[in-house]
């Protein structure tokens, strides 16, 4: 192995642990202290202090510079919502930074791996837009959990309304010692209603940010309530029965269709498997389809038909209930 090929894959990983880590520390290196006085930064002039990570203060510096020309600014902004929807640990600015070092870095290890052409051409785009990709699985996972822990934080909110407390007052004890994405989301709506607007307009906000039909519903359970009347703790139960019988729905049905998951994941994953087997044992036997036209055509092909058949199986084992 050349000195050049051990150098462009020893700055692809560096490049890798780079972006791992800042992410890692932007999302999970927190206390939950940290994590409260974060939901009130959107609404604060920003202070970099001496106790954020190198890492940390080299990234917010970079984003300051993108900041500064409009058109880096506008294609930043574009991952705005995204960000916002996962919590707001990053600004569009840093996280355009973190896609340019992926694109580079997978640039770099397809080229010391393949060749420099096809690190130019796949990996720079896919490093870009793979960046997005993991972002929106992240996404969905926190949609995920917010679904499956909003019932037992309801519940929650009803034995302190039982109690005596306020409405205000329930949310601030449900989310008191809890950091997961309903209590972040709620700390958050307190915030905003603490400077001004409406509670129920802040709880709709976490809905569809959250893509939740079950906060939708439950603003609008709240604001019947306060236009006709009655008791909000049953209000508030029915709702919260509503959502635990529909999650338990969503579980059932997941559990039924995993079998057709793991076949999907199985079939993606059997070409790209095969083909790192047979690179790893027989190098030259797939050399000709890398460096030949007819080969980058098979290639081309090959990756076009499995896109359609992942479209396919996707759209076969989800089940929206």
């Amino acid at each position: 192995m050349s000195f050049a090929l051990i150098a462009a894959v020893s700055a692809a990983a560096s490049a890798v642990f780079v972006i791992v880590f800042v992410i890692l520390q932007a999302t999970l290196g927190r206390t939950p202290i940290q994590r409260r006085l974060a939901t009130l930064r959107h609404f604060s002039v920003h202070r970099e202090t001496s106790s954020d990570p190198l890492l940390r203060r080299l990234l917010t510096a970079q984003g300051r510079r993108i900041e500064q020309h409009p058109g880096l600014l506008r294609l930043a902004e574009r991952s705005g919502p995204l960000l916002d929807r996962l919590g707001g640990t990053l600004r569009p600015s840093e996280w355009l930074i973190v896609r340019g070092c992926a694109a580079i870095g997978l640039a770099v290890l397809l080229g010391a791996l393949l060749s420099p052409l096809f690190g130019v051409i796949l990996g720079l785009p896919g490093g870009f837009l793979g960046a997005n990709a993991v972002l929106k699985a992240r996404i969905r996972r926190r949609e995920q959990s917010f679904a499956d822990e909003l019932p037992g934080a309801l519940q929650l909110m009803i034995s302190s309304l039982r109690s005596g407390f306020t409405l205000h007052q329930s949310v601030e004890a449900t989310v008191r010692d809890d950091d997961g994405p309903v209590a972040t989301e709620l700390r958050r709506a307190l915030s905003e209603t603490r400077i001004s607007g409406d509670f129920e307009d802040a709880l709709e906000r976490i809905g569809e940010r959250m893509r939740s039909a079950e906060m939708i519903w439950l603003v609008m359970a709240l604001r019947l309530q306060k236009e006709v009347g009655g008791s909000l703790v049953e209000v508030m139960q029915t709702t919260a029965d509503t959502m635990r019988e529909r999650a338990y729905l969503q579980r059932h049905v997941r559990s039924l269709s995993g079998e057709g998951r793991v076949s999907a994941y199985v079939l993606g994953a059997m070409p790209f498997l095969a083909a790192g087997g047979i690179w790893l044992t027989q190098p030259t036997y797939l050399t000709p389809m890398f460096h030949q036209g007819i080969g980058i055509v098979m290639l081309v092909v090959a990756i076009t038909l499995m896109a359609i058949g992942a479209v396919w199986l996707r759209a076969v084992v989800k089940v929206e209930v």
